[in-house]
């Protein structure tokens, strides 16, 4: 009971730290272009829009019926009240759902009779850290992905069903996922199911359920922002549809290097899985891991440990499932040859720091990249509070760096629209294209302000 006490604590101080480590160094602005088009929605939704207007800034796909959102409803919903408080809260989203993973990572490690504090190894993988750091939707699929896995082997009804309602309506591809859950979970009881055992069929109804709910409450949610049933991605550019063996040489090969190589031999994962015979997190690894090496896009960064860092970000549900195996795995390693090669204090502490360590690292650079959006931004909020407006132009670069001003935000569209102050980027902001130059010049605007990359820009009276 001691040892099991000290566990407990060792993983709540390895989560506070790992908080504290990403407090100390909080994201100053967007950072991916889906972030745009989340919090462009959020701000939609805020001043009472579900469509966006010609001026909103956003992710929006043009249709014959005017301009829609692109990305599911929920991401923005579930961020709208924290974009209400303060612009920069918004943050917390990715926090939160990183330490949801741990907390089932924890309870599942327990349950198989290992240490939860194993669990603090999710906090230390890279992509982990980086995408916590956003608005994506990403982590919190993963996060729901993981807690439906959990509820419904440990038979949590309410919880199942609200879990699996939320990872269906995140994105398109949540409905695979909890699919796949529910048909393992069917497959591990299947002697049960056979022998008519009564709690596993009721077991698989309310998974089913949360399925069944899920699917309807993301058709509704599509409907009330693009007045159709399904979601409104627009991949006709492709010239083929999103997922083709076309990309299969390029994607692939990424997605393989980053789980034999982050952490090292990270498949391995797989094995605790299949000894149990838990068949859910199988399929998701498996099934889902293999279909995102067909899909068309996979992130890169400008050298190759910065692609190995941030190409698992499409598919961070396997990575998390992956990584609470690995856990399993060293635990049982730790168990044989871990006492008589260091001491397991010294063991433990390690484990305890290294995701602060690791979050540290990664932040500090993070956050060197977007200071110069954040010192573009609060001085133009500045200039906006002593002419005393409260909007604020932007133009397409600006979007990542603008779009945490508090007041009402506007696409600048040449003539048809002039706020009267206005943020423009002159440079891309892509991370990977840095030196594309833009035109800030804009016909009846005066410049006030230059700041690295960036010009502030007046309405002429």
């Amino acid at each position: 009971m001691v040892e099991e006490f000290a566990a407990e604590r060792r993983l709540a101080i390895g989560m506070f730290l790992w908080v504290l480590a990403l407090a100390a160094f909080w994201p100053l602005s967007l950072s991916f272009a889906d972030e745009v088009g989340y919090v462009g929605q959020a701000k939609l939704l805020l001043e009472g829009h579900m469509r966006p207007l010609p001026d909103s800034p956003g992710v929006w796909v043009v249709t014959p019926q005017g301009p829609i959102p692109q990305y599911p409803l929920l991401v923005p919903l579930l961020i709208m009240p924290l974009l209400a408080v303060t612009p920069r809260l918004v943050f917390i989203s990715g926090v939160l759902a990183a330490l949801g993973i741990v907390w089932v990572a924890s309870r599942a490690l327990r349950a198989w009779g290992r240490s939860p504090q194993w669990a603090l190894i999710v906090l230390a993988h890279p992509t982990v850290v980086i995408v916590a750091r956003t608005v994506m939707s990403d982590l919190l699929l993963a996060a729901f992905a993981v807690g439906a896995w959990w509820a419904i082997r440990r038979d949590r009804r309410i919880t199942t069903l609200v879990l699996l309602l939320l990872l269906v309506a995140t994105k398109p591809t949540g409905f695979l996922i909890a699919l796949a859950l529910v048909v393992g979970e069917a497959a591990h009881m299947a002697r049960a199911i056979l022998a008519r055992d009564r709690a596993a069929f009721v077991r698989l109804g309310w998974a089913s359920a949360g399925l069944a709910i899920g699917l309807m409450a993301a058709m509704a949610l599509n409907l009330a922002t693009s007045g159709k049933l399904w979601f409104a991605y627009n991949h006709s550019f492709l010239g083929t549809p999103p997922f083709w063996p076309v990309y299969f040489p390029t994607t692939a090969p990424r997605h393989v290097a980053s789980l034999l190589l982050m952490p090292p031999l990270l498949l391995g994962g797989l094995w605790p899985f299949w000894r149990r015979r838990d068949y859910g997190p199988l399929l998701v690894i498996g099934g889902f891991g293999l279909m995102m090496c067909f899909y068309f896009f996979v992130d890169t960064g400008r050298n190759g440990l910065e692609t190995l860092i941030l190409s698992p970000r499409l598919i961070l549900p396997v990575v998390a499932f992956l990584l609470i195996g690995y856990a399993d795995g060293l635990a049982t390693l730790a168990a044989r040859f871990g006492k008589a090669a260091s001491p397991p204090h010294l063991f433990a502490a390690l484990l305890m720091v290294a995701p602060a360590l690791v979050a540290v690292a990664i932040s500090a650079r993070h956050r060197r990249w977007q200071e110069p959006n954040a010192a573009a931004l609060a001085a133009t909020s500045d200039l906006t509070a002593t002419l005393g407006v409260h909007e604020l132009g932007l133009n397409a670069a600006a979007l990542k760096a603008g779009l945490l001003y508090p007041g009402h935000t506007a696409l600048v569209r040449g003539a048809r629209n002039a706020p009267e102050v206005v943020l423009c980027k002159t440079r891309s902001p892509s991370y990977r294209a840095p030196d594309e130059r833009l035109n800030c010049d804009l016909p009846g605007y005066e410049e006030r302000l230059d700041i690295t990359n960036f010009r502030v820009l007046v309405r002429r009276r």
